[in-house]
């Protein structure tokens, strides 16, 4: 498990994860959605105040690793399933903390990575940060939620957009449509995240745990039916030959 590719910093209350794979734009691997999964299941016995979730080095994330991803032909689909459903689990995870989750974005939030700042509570972000779902490039299908979860947020046209088009959205664009909830310059980020931080932990967590579970509550009553299905066309979509080229091209 590459543990080292994962940060966490406490200081006081407050917990600071870093995703700290710069070489690869912070790329996530199986090994460090485990290690999140690990991290944020010991948090809900710590009990702190606020989470921050970012990455190192000017990106958040570029996205899941695809390195592992053309070995998925030669794997079992039942196989297959189980390695998405264990993402779907850390997502779950992250999402029924009682502490807020702020993800804090730069740079490359992409694929993956944007379905993980999904997961988080709030989302803040500087004018380096782009957004985007470029799954579609290489004719693979959504598999970790944003499909589902993304309508109630920036719209189902929006979302069939970012989807179909796997164009990128600047940061201005992203808080228009309420992807994000503050944006800033770059060199004012870090004061508005800690001011954030210091708004959020003055309240009672509690009072935000229940307040998560009143949110999530009128999510579709199928949300986690529609994920399910989700992997089982992220798995049909891989087979299909279209799908195989361009992944092979990708890394050629």
């Amino acid at each position: 498990m590459a543990s080292e590719d994962i940060i966490v910093d406490r200081t006081a209350d407050r917990v600071e994860i870093t995703l700290d794979r710069p070489e690869k734009s912070n790329a996530l691997t199986g090994g460090m959605y485990e290690r999140l999964g690990d991290v944020f299941e010991t948090l809900k016995d710590e009990d702190p105040s606020v989470v921050t979730l970012r990455g190192a080095d000017g990106n958040f994330s570029a996205g899941v690793d695809m390195s592992d991803v053309p070995t998925w032909g030669e794997m079992k689909p039942l196989d297959v399933r189980d390695l998405l459903e264990g993402v779907h689990d850390v997502l779950r995870t992250i999402e029924s903390l009682d502490a807020p989750v702020v993800a804090v974005l730069e740079g490359h939030v992409l694929g993956g990575g944007l379905e993980l700042a999904v997961a988080c509570d709030i989302r803040i972000a500087d004018t380096t940060a782009r957004f985007g779902l470029p799954e579609s490039t290489m004719g693979l299908a959504m598999d970790l939620g944003g499909a589902q979860k993304l309508p109630g947020m920036i719209g189902e046209g929006m979302t069939k957009y970012l989807i179909m088009t796997g164009e990128t959205i600047d940061a201005e664009r992203a808080y228009e449509i309420g992807l994000i909830e503050e944006c800033h310059d770059p060199g004012s980020l870090e004061h508005a995240a800690d001011e954030l931080a210091s708004t959020l932990e003055s309240k009672p967590t509690y009072v935000h745990g229940l307040a998560k579970r009143q949110v999530h509550s009128v999510r579709p009553l199928n949300l986690d039916e529609s994920m399910q299905q989700a992997i089982h066309h992220a798995i049909a979509a891989y087979n299909e030959p279209e799908t195989k080229r361009r992944v092979k091209e990708f890394f050629e």
